[in-house]
């Protein structure tokens, strides 16, 4: 790797490991839970050697999945896998892998979000590429076209309905043109129905959010650039300030042209905490960053984000409060409640170029929010709930997340009571390496 001085988002635990990692019987300090059966993923960019600092971008790195297997209180083993695509296969000296995909269909080694879904584990990113199955030990199987029913493009955050057991997902990419894509797929793992959905422009739309009525759009100001573009940029997506800022609210079973637009103040949204029905408004909890991509073109720095509610109503209009005001991302639920109405909701904390900081956990209801004060020694990553048993109550489980440890340099899997998120560690899988700041992850039980 050349020198990285000149990218703040290639420093510290930015920094990209150069091997991927396999080790067995890991030290635990504290209890696993016995209940915990499965698999905790955790995807992120780890760009490979050549990089080049002065352009690289932080959604642009090469995907490695992180798990960590959890067997009867036991960690069994610890794995890091580089995603395989066509590039990242040839820079290793590997054959391609597998693709369902015509020849010279575009891949990209996800990097962004890692999910189980049917009896499968996908490494998932956004803006016009596929989905790349893993096997359970993380290796690359091939880059899917779900059967042969995906009709282009997957997103980094589909949304798996509780009730229905469905994937819904809102797709997008500068082939396209000015439009969107709606997605719903089958508990069979294919793609039943498609929206097509005109915009003014191209905006960049990381995720999405779903209540028991509507699939919300985020039509928002980090619009497709051309001329940005043309001079190579890797992500071309910028900042627009003529760009009108809406929401949509899409029927589940309607069209494009059934979409209600809500105006909204000029902000960018990666990631909804969950929306729901309130009568004849839909609420809306998510981290609204002030712009994006304005002045920053390397990664997300374009000041602090806020966990805000906006009340999306039926005549197009919109009501916008701050919930939590700390810097904070990566929101999440107990995902039982996803697109129902939730009182808790759990982030991590975040710095400049998106440095780790402490967890947190807020009350959506009183707005009480509970930091855990061990950030000076430890940056959380985005933290997963898991519940205690399949009816316990909204926030009777466990918390999980990867947290590096400073004074060694090296991270550590832990385990928190989501009741106590600032009490000591249920327990702590401690890991052999250091595993780079990264996106999202997912628990994928046994019985998933």
């Amino acid at each position: 790797m050349s020198d990285t001085a000149t990218n703040p988002f290639l420093e510290g635990n930015l920094a990209p490991v150069s091997e991927e990692t396999t080790a067995f019987d890991l030290r635990v300090t504290g209890t696993l839970p016995s209940e915990l059966s499965g698999r905790y993923l955790r995807n992120g960019p780890n760009p490979m050697a050549g990089t080049d600092p002065s352009t690289y971008h932080w959604f642009t790195g090469a995907g490695m999945v992180n798990g960590i297997r959890l067997d009867a209180g036991r960690a069994s083993w610890y794995r890091s896998r580089w995603v395989r695509s066509h590039d990242v296969s040839a820079a290793l000296g590997e054959p391609p892998p597998p693709s369902d995909w015509p020849k010279g269909h575009g891949s990209f080694a996800a990097n962004t979000n890692v999910i189980g879904f049917g009896g499968k584990t996908f490494a998932i990113v956004e803006a016009g590429f596929p989905p790349i199955e893993l096997n359970d030990e993380l290796d690359t199987v091939r880059i899917s076209n779900l059967g042969g029913s995906l009709p282009q493009s997957f997103s980094a955050h589909p949304k798996l309905d509780p009730l229905t057991g469905e994937l819904h997902v809102m797709t997008y990419w500068w082939g396209w043109g000015n439009q969107i894509q709606y997605l719903v797929v089958g508990v069979d793992g294919r793609v039943r129905r498609t929206v097509d959905i005109p915009l003014p422009g191209g905006p960049m739309v990381h995720d999405m959010a779903l209540t028991e009525t509507y699939v919300l759009v985020f039509d928002l100001p980090c619009v497709f650039d051309l001329d940005y573009a043309s001079t190579g940029a890797s992500l071309p997506y910028r900042w627009n300030d003529t760009y009108e800022a809406r929401i949509g609210l899409l029927p589940r079973d309607g069209g494009a042209d059934d979409i209600t637009w809500c105006s909204i103040d000029p902000c960018y949204i990666f990631h909804p905490l969950n929306a729901y029905d309130d009568g004849d408004t839909v609420v809306l909890d998510a981290i609204r960053h002030p712009r994006m991509f304005s002045h920053q073109l390397l990664g997300p720095d374009e000041g602090k984000p806020s966990l805000d509610r906006w009340v999306l109503k039926a005549d197009g209009t919109s009501t916008h409060t701050v919930l939590a005001g700390e810097p904070q991302e990566f929101p999440r639920i107990d995902e039982r409640l996803l697109g129902r109405r939730h009182r808790y909701g759990y982030t991590a904390g975040v710095g400049n170029t998106f440095k780790q900081d402490a967890l947190r956990k807020i009350d959506c209801e009183t707005g009480d929010v509970v930091r855990r004060g061990d950030s000076d020694r430890y940056g959380w990553g985005e933290p997963v709930f898991i519940p205690r048993t399949a009816d316990a109550a909204e926030d009777d489980g466990w918390l999980m997340a990867l947290r590096l440890d400073t004074d060694t340099n090296l991270s550590e899997f832990v385990v928190l009571d989501a009741r106590g998120i600032d009490d000591d560690p249920v327990a702590v899988v401690h890991l052999p390496v250091r595993i780079p700041n990264g996106f999202h992850g997912n628990w994928v039980g046994d019985q998933s």
